[in-house]
């Protein structure tokens, strides 16, 4: 999926759904839609913020019969990485502009997104860490650092990970 099917499924989902929800894109499909990689995406990971899940699931099935598509082409697998999101990760949302009344769709923060791929860090992650890193802000950096400290505290592998790769970097991690 491209930019043009992304936007043209999520509005498919609107137009099935029975009521409003709220949900923020992860990963690739974030990565195309906001962050400006041009690439295309299998699936897209997104996380419910507010709304009926089941209405949700019905909506993303009715699109896929008609776009013959996986009947899980939009999922929230993505929930398994979600405790890496710091308390107050809802400040950093933005919300994007893809002509829908139904549904409300946000992409992570630059240091949230980051903080996924990095624990993530599959092939295209690598791909799109190049977009990210350069994007990154002062505030973004101490951030992401409040992230990886955070994420220590019951996942020190992701901890570490991060960690790690920010040195990597050269970034210098006190």
């Amino acid at each position: 999926m491209d930019k043009s099917d992304l936007i043209r499924f999520i509005q498919n989902i609107d137009s099935e759904l029975s009521t409003s929800c709220e949900i923020i894109l992860v990963g690739g499909a974030a990565m195309i839609l906001h962050f400006g990689a041009q690439r295309a995406t299998r699936d897209v990971d997104a996380l419910v913020l507010r709304g009926s899940v089941n209405d949700l699931r019905q909506a993303v099935k009715n699109v896929a019969k008609l776009n013959d598509l996986p009947e899980d082409w939009l999922n929230d697998a993505v929930k398994g990485f979600a405790d890496i999101l710091p308390p107050d990760f809802q400040e950093r949302l933005t919300l994007l502009d893809v002509s829908t009344s139904k549904v409300r769709v946000y992409v992570l923060g630059r240091a949230e997104q980051t903080a996924m791929k990095i624990v993530a860090l599959r092939e295209q992650d690598l791909e799109d860490l190049e977009l990210l890193l350069p994007l990154l802000e002062e505030d973004d950096k101490t951030i992401l650092v409040r992230i990886m400290n955070h994420v220590s505290r019951f996942r020190v592998d992701w901890a570490l990970k991060i960690k790690y790769f920010l040195e990597e970097q050269g970034w210098r991690i006190e």
